[in-house]
């Protein structure tokens, strides 16, 4: 289930990140390290299979503090796969260029965990950033 790529953290880190402390219940931490530096927050919704919220930023960052974004997930069936939807909004100006790169990325990482690397399967992605 995709669901548990954004819930699970064994799933999280095999497409995003290198380790990953979870709690997934509304209020319950979301914590992913990347090397030496973390994305910090909280799930604020928690709607399994189809929806998402977590408060989204940087551990140690002033420009970007911890739980200062908000990331929504949505997943809905679409043929044989799930598409997955993400609007991730109040990213500060200096943060969408690099997140909208970063969300391809991983969504692209994302179709290749949950598929074992084969296309047209499992997870379709596509994303969308707010401010």
């Amino acid at each position: 289930m995709v669901f548990d790529y954004f819930t699970k953290p064994e799933a999280l880190v095999r497409w995003m990140g290198d380790r990953a402390f979870l709690d997934p219940r509304p209020g319950g931490e979301f914590t992913l390290g990347f090397g030496g530096n973390t994305v910090e927050g909280r799930y604020i919704e928690v709607h399994a299979p189809s929806r998402l919220v977590i408060s989204w930023g940087r551990g140690g960052s002033y420009e970007f503090p911890p739980h200062s974004s908000t990331l929504e997930v949505i997943l809905r069936p679409e043929g044989d796969g799930t598409r997955v939807s993400i609007v991730h909004s109040g990213l500060p100006d200096t943060e969408l260029s690099k997140h909208a790169a970063g969300w391809r990325h991983y969504l692209a990482r994302l179709v290749m965990a949950v598929t074992g690397g084969g296309a047209g399967h499992g997870a379709a992605g596509h994303g969308a950033l707010g401010r």
